[in-house]
Formats: C-alpha cells, sequence, structure tokens
C-alpha cells in the first residue's frame, strides 16, 4: 500500500439539472492511516424549473439512491451523517449504496450539506472513484405546472397527467443517472464537465406527449382506470409518488399496486382494494377510506391523520411508524396487523378492549 494518499483529479462531473440535484467529492488525507484518503461529499437537492412544450413545470425529488463506487481500492468506512435522511442500504468492499427517502408528506426534499463520505484504503496509485445518484420514477415531484392545460381539470386528470408528465421527464432526460461525479488518478485522460443537458428532446416525442395532454384534456371520462388506459400508464407501477389530492376514487381495484410516496390528501377511497399494495409513506390526511380493503398492505410510516378507517379490513397491515390520531376507527378490523410504533389518539370507535390490545402490540397513545 502506497504511504501517502494517491493525486485524484476530476475525470467528469456530470450535473446537468443542478438545482435538482448538484454533487461534488473531495478527497482528503486521512489522519487515522496511512494512505488512506477520506471523500467529503457536497450535495444540493432542490426544485427545478424547465420549459416543456407551450408551458413550464417545476419538479424536484422525494428519493433516490446515492452510489459509491471504488476501483483499485477498497471502502473501508462509509461515513455519511446519520442525522441526514439517508438509508444505507449496500455495503462491500468497493460499493455502497445510500437510499434517500423524504418525510412522509413532503412533496420535495431541500437539503444543501456537506459530510464526509467514507474512508477509502487505496491498492495502487490507480485508484478510481465514482460517485453517483440514481432515481426511480417514483423519486420524482412535480410540484408545479403552469401553460400545458387549464386548472379547472378534475382531480384524476391532474393526477394523471402529472405522472406522466413525470414519467417523461425521467425517461427522457433523468436516467439512467440524474448526477455522475468521477476522480481519477490517470492524468492523460480527458476531463468532461456537463452542467447542462447536452441532447435536444425528440421532436416526435414532444409531439407525442402534446397529443396525449390534448386527449387527456377533452376526454370525458375520468375514471382513474380509463385514464390510466388512455395514457398508457401501468395501475400497478406507474403511480407510485403521485400527487391523488382530492381524487374520486371510490372502489377502485389497485390490489398489490405500488404506490409509495403518494398523496392521498383529502381523497375518497371508500370500499377501494388496496389489499398488498405498497403505501409506504404516503399521506391520507383527511381522507374517506371507509369500508376499505387494505388486508396485507405496506402502511409504514403512513399518515393518516383525521382521515376515517370506519369499516376498513387492514388484517395483517403492516402500520409501524403510522400516524393514525384523529382517525375514525369505528368497526376497523386491525387483527394482525403490526402496529409498533403506531400512534393514535382522539380515535372515534377506539373501545377500552381496541385499546389495551393495541398498546399490548406496541401502539402508542398520545
Amino acid at each position: 500500500m502506497s504511504e501517502s494518499s494517491p493525486s485524484l483529479r476530476l475525470q467528469t462531473a456530470y450535473n446537468p439539472y443542478g438545482r435538482c440535484v448538484f454533487l461534488q467529492v473531495f478527497p482528503r488525507p486521512s489522519v487515522t492511516s496511512q494512505g488512506e484518503f477520506v471523500l467529503d461529499l457536497n450535495f444540493r437537492f432542490n426544485e427545478q424549473e424547465k420549459s416543456l412544450l407551450n408551458g413550464q413545470i417545476k419538479f424536484g425529488i422525494k428519493g433516490g439512491k446515492l452510489k459509491l463506487d471504488v476501483q483499485q481500492g477498497k471502502i473501508v468506512e462509509p461515513q455519511l451523517n446519520k442525522d441526514l435522511p439517508f438509508k444505507l442500504i449496500e455495503s462491500y468492499d468497493h460499493t455502497v449504496v445510500w437510499h434517500l427517502i423524504a418525510q412522509t408528506g413532503q412533496s420535495t426534499v431541500k437539503i444543501d450539506h456537506s459530510s464526509p463520505l467514507a474512508t477509502i484504503q487505496p491498492k495502487d496509485e490507480s485508484v478510481i472513484v465514482t460517485v453517483s445518484y440514481t432515481m426511480d420514477l417514483a423519486d420524482i415531484s412535480i410540484s408545479d405546472v403552469t401553460g400545458l392545460w387549464r386548472h379547472d381539470i378534475h382531480p384524476n386528470k391532474h393526477s394523471i397527467l402529472e405522472r406522466k408528465l413525470a414519467q417523461f421527464l425521467w425517461k427522457e432526460r433523468l436516467s439512467p443517472e440524474i448526477s455522475l461525479i468521477k476522480l481519477t488518478s490517470n492524468p492523460s485522460e480527458e476531463v468532461k464537465i456537463i452542467d447542462s443537458p447536452t441532447t435536444k428532446l425528440e421532436a416526435q416525442h414532444l409531439t407525442e406527449l402534446h397529443q396525449l395532454i390534448d386527449k387527456l384534456y377533452e376526454i370525458k371520462n375520468s375514471d382513474l382506470l380509463e385514464l390510466l388506459k388512455t395514457a398508457q400508464l401501468n395501475a400497478k407501477i406507474d403511480l407510485a409518488g403521485g400527487n391523488f389530492l382530492a381524487t374520486e376514487l371510490s372502489g377502485i381495484e389497485l390490489s398489490g399496486a405500488n404506490l409509495t410516496h403518494s398523496n392521498f390528501r383529502g381523497a375518497n377511497l371508500t370500499d377501494v382494494d388496496l389489499s398488498e399494495a405498497i403505501l409506504s409513506y404516503s399521506r391520507f390526511s383527511g381522507a374517506d377510506l371507509s369500508g376499505a380493503y387494505l388486508g396485507n398492505a405496506n402502511l409504514q410510516q403512513a399518515d393518516f391523520y383525521r382521515s376515517s378507517l370506519a369499516l376498513a379490513n387492514l388484517i395483517g397491515a403492516d402500520l409501524r411508524g403510522a400516524n393514525l390520531q384523529d382517525v375514525n376507527l369505528s368497526q376497523t378490523n386491525l387483527s394482525g396487523a403490526l402496529v409498533k410504533g403506531t400512534k393514535f389518539g382522539n380515535n372515534e370507535g377506539m373501545t377500552t378492549e381496541m385499546k389495551s390490545n393495541l398498546i399490548e402490540r406496541g401502539g402508542i397513545f398520545t
């Protein structure tokens, strides 16, 4: 092993949407061992505006994965600040991955921070370090749209149009990664700095998107499943992260769907079938879920504040860390549900027996 840290230089800086996601990395010698060095990370997450068709959209992120990859070296210790909203999900000698998770109800993550990322032990002078940030469709949040359609449209149409825009943006612009930084000790490699999108959108793709927006706007039907079919969105995987504010979803069947980090505030979800659906970190405040079937659904960290779950079936549901304060629980079936850390309080329909049982199972009453 070398007695001093290798001389690393920037080879690639890819930050085309720098207001949305921006990364910088800096190596510095470690004080703990000869040859090792600490990689410091500067990062910024915020909202970004972009012109599209005849309008403007504003978007941000509510999640994603930060990845560190080291060639000709070993990652001794991941060091990302534990107070940040990152969770370590993979840790190997040469690769570490952190998952960013926004708080429940948070539409976009806004952070400007610096932190040590990891201590690295080089194998030789040719060490290569790559830091990247990638996202899924569910991690994109459209926070504002102007000029693309009028604002008097049905909430169901609005939710599908937003998801279609998010899908278009993700496919055309934000994948496979939105930011990538590469450091190398090779002085002969050409330095590439990209701080703006380098390719124009395909005219055909823009035309197709414009035609679809017009079609969805003009269609008479506001049934969510029919709108999904018209928009060519998959109900099981393409709705995650969506904004379903005040939507009409009564009786809809979305069993097994991925709807994590979605906003259902004020929505009508009476008699909906969301069994085995992934609804972690979703917001249901003020929504009506009377008679809903949520058996075996993943509802971790979901917020049901001032909603109604009267007559709802939550058998086997995972409610760990969820907020059920001020929720109507009249004749709600919570048999077998995981409620460790679930917050209850001021619940209509809560019996003394039910309360004692929930406390025994780890429920918290405030």
